[in-house]
C-alpha cells in the first residue's frame, strides 16, 4: 500500500487504528456495563414482588391461603400491564394476576438469562401477550409440607428501548470522536512532520557552488538535530573531496601545460625550416623526456583515481611478502640507480608477512626509493630495513641525499607540491601523496625525518592484521 510507505501515512493509521480500537473497546465496555445495572434493577424489583407474594402465603385448617387482595391493586390489576405473577402449589396453578388471566401465557417459555441454585432461582427473558420482552423470575420451594413454584414477570420494553438508545447514542458518540480523533490526527501529523519538508527544502537549496552551506544544527524538532549534525559533516566531507578534486584538476591542467607547450614549440621551430640531423635528434630527445615526464604524471593521476574510488579495502588485502614487495620495488628502480650511481641495500634478512595489498605497497616502496635514488649524491646509498615489532611492521626508507628542509616537510605529503631544492626535477610532486594514501589505506602512519645535506629517513608503520 502507498500509505505504508509514507511516515505521514503510517502515523495516521497507526494511530487512528489504536484510538479507534480503544473507542470500540470502551463502547462496548459501557454498553455491557450499562445493560447489566438497567437488567439488575428489574431483577432486584422482582425479587422484592416475589419476596411480598412469598410472604402472602399462610396455611389455615390445613389449607393454603394467599391474600390476593392486598397485590391485586395498581399494575397487576390491569390485564396486559406489563407486570404478572402465577403462583403454583404442586404443580398445579394456586393464583394469578388478574393481568394475564385472560391470555395465561407461559412465564417461562424463553431462554434462561441466569441460575442460581443455592436458592433455586431462575430468570428468563420470555415474550409477553403483546410480543414484548419479559423479564420472569421463578423461585421455588418447599413449605407448609408442600412444593411451591413462582412466576413474577415485568416487561422491560421501556428497559430494552433505554439500552438501545443508549447503545445509538453511544455509536453516534464514538463515530463523532473517531471522526475528530482523524481530523486532529491528521493536521497533527502534518505540523509535526512540516519540520521536515523545511529541512528538505533546506537540503535542496544546496549544490555543488553552495557546499560551503551548512544547515542550523538547532532545527525545531530536537529529532532532526543529530540528522543535520550528520548532513553537515556530510556536506564537509564533500566540500573536501570536490576542493581536492578541482584542486586536482586544476594542478593537472597546469602540470600538463607545461610539458605540451614544451612539445608543440619543438615541433613548431621544427617546421619553420629545414634543420640538420643533429637538431632533429636533440628536439626528439626532449619530446621523448617531456613526453616520459607526461606519462609518468598521467601514471599518478590514475594511481590518485583508483584510491580515491576505494581501490583499497578489506575485501582486497590477503597475506603478502614485505620481502617481495621491496624486491619488487628494487627490480623497478635499478637501471636509476645504476644510471646516477646511488648502491640500494636491504639491511633485513628475515622476511614478515602481513594482510596487504602488494600491488599497492609495491608501489608506495617503489615511490620511496625512487626519490631516494633521483635526490641522492653521487655515489649515494639508499638503505631499506624493516623489523617487526609490537604487532606492526616499521620499514625505513634512509638515503644520503640533498635532505628536505624544515619549512617543506609538513607538506611534501600534499598533492603537487614540490621543494624549491627540487622544483627544477623532472618529478610529478603526487609520489609522496600516493605513498600516503596507500600506508593510509593500510591503516598505518609514515614519518619523515630529514637534515639538509645529510640526507632523510622516511618511516612506515604497518599493522600485521587488516583489523
Amino acid at each position: 500500500m502507498i500509505w505504508l510507505r509514507s511516515i505521514k501515512g503510517r502515523l495516521f493509521g497507526w494511530s487512528f487504528s489504536f484510538i479507534a480500537a480503544m473507542l470500540l473497546t470502551m463502547g462496548v465496555f459501557l454498553y455491557h456495563e450499562v445493560e447489566v445495572i438497567i437488567l439488575e434493577s428489574v431483577d432486584k424489583a422482582l425479587h422484592s414482588k416475589e419476596q411480598l407474594i412469598t410472604g402472602l402465603l399462610h396455611e389455615e385448617h390445613n389449607n393454603i391461603e394467599i391474600e390476593l387482595s392486598e397485590i391485586m391493586l395498581g399494575e397487576y390489576s390491569l390485564p396486559r400491564s406489563g407486570h404478572y405473577y402465577k403462583v403454583l402449589m404442586n404443580g398445579l396453578l394456586l393464583a394469578a394476576s388478574p393481568s394475564m388471566v385472560e391470555d395465561d401465557f407461559d412465564l417461562a417459555s424463553g431462554s434462561i438469562a441466569s441460575s442460581d441454585t443455592d436458592k433455586n432461582e431462575k430468570i428468563y427473558m420470555a415474550t409477553g401477550p403483546d410480543k414484548e420482552p419479559i423479564r420472569t423470575l421463578h423461585h421455588s420451594f418447599r413449605t407448609y409440607g408442600r412444593s411451591f413454584d413462582i412466576f413474577v414477570a415485568e416487561s422491560i420494553r421501556e428497559h430494552v428501548g433505554m439500552i438501545h438508545t443508549f447503545r445509538n447514542f453511544l455509536m453516534i458518540i464514538i463515530f463523532a470522536s473517531i471522526l475528530i480523533v482523524c481530523l486532529v490526527n491528521k493536521w497533527i501529523t502534518t505540523r509535526s512532520l512540516l519540520p521536515l519538508d523545511v529541512f528538505a527544502a533546506s537540503i535542496s537549496k544546496i549544490t555543488h557552488r553552495s557546499l560551503d552551506d551548512r544547515l542550523g544544527v538547532k532545527t525545531e524538532v530536537q529529532e532532526l538535530d543529530g540528522l543535520a549534525e550528520s548532513f553537515n559533516d556530510m556536506l564537509g566531507r564533500l566540500q573536501r573531496a570536490f576542493e581536492s578534486e578541482r584542486r586536482l584538476v586544476s594542478d593537472a591542467s597546469h602540470e600538463l601545460k607545461t610539458p605540451v607547450s614544451v612539445i608543440k614549440a619543438h615541433c613548431d621551430v621544427l617546421l619553420l625550416n629545414d634543420r640538420s640531423k643533429e637538431e632533429y635528434r636533440e628536439a626528439l630527445v626532449t619530446i621523448q623526456d617531456v613526453s616520459a615526464n607526461m606519462g609518468r604524471l598521467i601514471n599518478d593521476l590514475l594511481s590518485l583515481a583508483r584510491l580515491d574510488a576505494g581501490a583499497l579495502s578489506t575485501s582486497t588485502l590477503s597475506a603478502v611478502s614485505l620481502k617481495t614487495c621491496i624486491h619488487n620495488a628494487l627490480r623497478l628502480v635499478q637501471p636509476l640507480a645504476e644510471q646516477r650511481g646511488v648502491s640500494v641495500r636491504i639491511s633485513s634478512l628475515n622476511d614478515i608477512f602481513l594482510q596487504g595489498d602488494g600491488d599497492r605497497l609495491t608501489e608506495a616502496l617503489l615511490n620511496l626509493i625512487e626519490n631516494a635514488v633521483r635526490y641522492n649524491q653521487e655515489n649515494g646509498v639508499v638503505d631499506v630495513s624493516f623489523v617487526q615489532k609490537n604487532g606492526a611492521v616499521h620499514i625505513m626508507v634512509s638515503d644520503t641525499g640533498i635532505g628536505i628542509a624544515e619549512e617543506d616537510r609538513n607538506r611534501i605529503f600534499d598533492r603537487f607540491y614540490r621543494a624549491d631544492a627540487v622544483r627544477n626535477s623532472d618529478g610529478t610532486g603526487l609520489g609522496l601523496n600516493i605513498v600516503k594514501l596507500i600506508v593510509e589505506g593500510h591503516h598505518g602512519t609514515i614519518m619523515v625525518d630529514s637534515t639538509v645535506g645529510e640526507g632523510s629517513r622516511f618511516s612506515i608503520t604497518l599493522p600485521l592484521s587488516a583489523s
